[in-house]
């Protein structure tokens, strides 16, 4: 067999595209042990609270899936709940596993691709487009682009949501061809498998789903384009429209909790759409350090105009071929439209946020495909062979780039995420700790407590971190509990718990019509520490560890000379100030 035969043959391709994704997944692993995501942080933190609550029956599982937002759904709470019962909440690990999920989408596209493109193999230049085309979807989907979801432990629910949709798309795709041999029992499994998709893993993205759905099932019945299998597509369409009437049901459809009246709407709504598209040519941090910002929208220009020509030349041609480019595609474009109608108002910058990538790029991946297919159809030409290159080679270069600058900024991550695991370590200090976090303050003590508590992440195995608040001891020099707080009158005992070792802070209010105060805490009849309260603020005040002496006395006196003028104006009965609660803060194990 001559060389030249041997690379036309279908399944060199196939072996060519899976070891492209496998390279890319083992380049992924590298990236991650180098940025070493190990921190929980933003909405996790809250979920994480959530399903303490939930598994101690004082949250329903309707209010758990519905999470008060538009992002209804259950496999984010399905795979944190995994992680704690199973890997005591591994964040690294479940970073890496995503991986994995990433290398699935990407070989059930890349066998999708060489499969379509089989039928066309018939030299050796067909064979290397083919294999480039491979090499590039394997390259998007792991494109560093989308780092945030790469090390973000929510980004393997998210992930495992992408490869529901696109692993539906494919099946769909195959029933309306009347390629399945069994397009009865397909046709019914999709059916299954739409309400399980829409209701438990679609969440925000089922609106784009089910319109890239919809589109190819109408598109099947009109006589121009009439697919075989175009009624037995009708089945998983009215069970998917089924089970998003119930979510409908339930509040809105976009990917964020906006209404109607705060959707970003204006005349440059077009213009940040292109945004939006433009991004998935690489991470815009990467991109800007070298070239102007407009150059993202040119690119995302170049995008929509490019595919949809593809797109009316293949419907010209009588839809020959795979429609899961197709999918692929109105799914991009949906995603993007409602990126900018829930985003749009801050800017560019707010639709070209890295947790979109993964989203946005099966659209350029659909793109990419349908431009090649089309272009091939046309012959052999010398000028469709320059735009096939040219297209390929410029998604490269942009996406290496991305590559190079995330390699590169991949230890100040590692950093980062050090950083994170100290504020949680440290029961989130502030707000700054819990921007650091990207939480609300709230959310973030909330799951912090819960993982120091059930020795879960940075907490596991390490027992003398496993306190709270909730140990120490009050003694006398305190009032009745209330609803904010305990008033600590002059002088109050407490006494820390001894099995701790982690320091405890007392968060104190003074009102804002009180003096200032000046705590002073007192161990074995040692001034500790000197604090100074002011009026209307709450003030931290540290009691250090237990140690030998588990015994502290906080003595409380006004201070005039650090108070406000508007302050101190009325009666003050005896009162120190109100302790609104403690938290523990830890060193690294």
């Amino acid at each position: 067999m001559h060389l030249s035969d041997y690379w036309v043959r279908p399944r060199v391709q196939i072996i060519v595209g899976a070891m492209a994704v496998l390279f890319f997944a083992i380049v992924h692993q590298v990236y991650l042990g180098r940025a070493h995501p190990d921190a929980l942080y933003m909405d996790s933190l809250r979920l994480l609270f959530q399903l303490d609550q939930w598994e101690a029956g004082t949250l329903s599982t309707l209010d758990f899936w519905g999470q008060g937002s538009s992002h209804r759904g259950f496999v984010n709470q399905l795979f944190l709940l995994i992680n704690v019962n199973l890997f005591h909440l591994d964040v690294l690990l479940i970073n890496r596993i995503t991986g994995l999920v990433t290398a699935t989408v990407a070989l059930i596209l890349v066998l999708a691709w060489c499969r379509d493109s089989s039928a066309a193999l018939g030299t050796r230049s067909d064979a290397l487009v083919v294999m480039a085309v491979s090499i590039t979807i394997a390259g998007l989907c792991h494109s560093w682009a989308g780092f945030e979801l790469f090390t973000l432990d929510l980004g393997l629910p998210l992930w495992v949501k992408n490869l529901c949709f696109v692993g539906f798309f494919s099946l769909h795709a195959r029933l309306l061809s009347g390629a399945s041999r069994h397009p009865h029992l397909l046709s019914a499994l999709l059916a299954l498998l739409a309400v399980v998709v829409v209701l438990v893993v679609g969440m925000g993205w089922n609106y784009a789903f089910i319109g890239a759905v919809l589109a190819l099932q109408v598109l099947s019945m009109l006589p121009a384009w009439r697919a075989p299998g175009r009624w037995y597509g009708l089945l998983p369409c009215g069970s998917m429209l089924a089970a998003f009437a119930l979510y409908l049901a339930s509040g809105t459809v976009t990917d964020a909790a906006v209404q109607a009246n705060t959707l970003a709407i204006s005349g440059e709504t077009p213009l940040i759409t292109l945004y939006a598209l433009g991004s998935t040519i690489g991470n815009p941090a990467a991109i800007t350090q070298r070239l102007p910002v407009w150059v993202i929208a040119v690119a995302g220009a170049g995008i929509l105009l490019t595919g949809l020509i593809a797109v009316l030349a293949w419907l010209r041609r009588g839809a020959p071929g795979s429609r899961l480019p197709i999918y692929l595609i109105a799914y991009g474009a949906l995603v993007a439209f409602s990126v900018t109608l829930a985003r749009g108002a801050d800017g560019p910058g707010g639709v070209m946020a890295s947790r979109y990538y993964m989203d946005l790029v099966l659209g350029l991946i659909g793109v990419v495909w349908i431009i090649v297919r089309e272009l091939r159809a046309l012959g052999s030409t010398r000028n469709a062979a320059v735009l096939v290159w040219g297209m390929l080679a410029a998604i490269g270069v942009m996406h290496l780039g991305t590559y190079y600058y995330e390699w590169r900024a991949a230890p100040y991550r590692a950093l980062a995420f050090a950083d994170m695991n100290r504020a949680l370590l440290n029961s989130v200090p502030d707000d700054n700790a819990a921007a650091l976090l990207q939480s609300p303050l709230s959310h973030a003590r909330q799951g912090v407590e819960i993982m120091r508590e059930r020795q879960l992440s940075i907490f596991d195995g390490h027992p003398e971190l496993r306190c709270s608040g909730a140990d120490v001891a009050f003694a006398q020099g305190w009032r009745k509990p209330e609803t904010q707080g305990r008033w600590l009158k002059t002088d109050g005992e407490l006494t820390l718990p001894k099995s701790c070792a982690c320091e405890v802070v007392a968060d104190f209010y003074v009102p804002k019509v009180f003096h200032a105060r000046r705590v002073e805490v007192r161990r074995a009849g040692q001034m500790q520490s000197v604090s100074i309260l002011l009026p209307g603020q709450t003030s931290s005040v540290e009691l250090g560890k237990a140690g030998t002496e588990a015994r502290v006395v906080l003595h409380a006196a006004p201070a005039p000379d650090r108070t406000p003028a508007e302050a101190g104006t009325a009666d003050e009965p005896e009162l120190g100030a109100l302790l609104t609660g403690f938290s523990v803060r830890c060193a690294v194990p």
